[in-house]
């Protein structure tokens, strides 16, 4: 398995590894009928975030990504100091450590970056296998938002925002 960032050249397979992790569960914010970004607009969006100053980590195995972690600097003064991270990984990676490596890695990242004091994320309150990483890594729950998403069979799932100081 081998850990790096982003490059401009692993859009393609980014938007394979977003379309398999998207239609594997309830654990991401998107459903798979959502996602209909092209070859483009994810090219677009590797380079703003190489720009901005964001950070975008892939796993691959065997050449193709299996595993996507992607950070953002807040842009406005105020929260200049925090960075926003999501995490997906398809369902076969999963439970072999991958997620905490790829935190890990962005946690060294964080503490190198003059601006960044905070990392937070959000996670549904159902995902109890990612919150267990979460917190064995240092993240505390610092609020909790009821009923936030709403599944398409009818049911809720609350969202949890984590955070940790580096």
């Amino acid at each position: 398995m081998i850990i790096r960032e982003a490059r401009l050249e692993d859009a393609e397979g980014l938007l394979k590894h977003a379309k398999k992790v998207y239609g594997e569960g309830r654990n991401l914010l998107t459903a798979p009928e959502e996602f209909k970004v092209t070859l483009e607009q994810e090219e677009q969006w590797l380079q703003d975030n190489s720009q901005k100053g964001h950070f975008t980590l892939i796993a691959e195995q065997d050449s193709t990504i299996v595993g996507m972690l992607n950070a953002t600097k807040g842009s406005r003064k105020r929260v200049k100091h925090i960075c926003m991270f999501g995490i997906s990984i398809q369902e076969e990676f999963c439970n072999n450590g991958l997620g905490s490596k790829m935190i890990h890695k962005l946690l060294d990242w964080a503490k190198k970056d003059k601006d960044i004091e905070k990392v937070c994320l959000e996670v549904f309150a159902h995902n109890e296998r990612a919150i267990h990483v979460y917190e064995k890594l240092g993240f505390k729950v610092e609020g909790r938002k009821e009923r936030h998403v709403k599944f398409e069979d009818g049911t809720y799932s609350d969202e949890l925002i984590m955070g940790q100081f580096v």
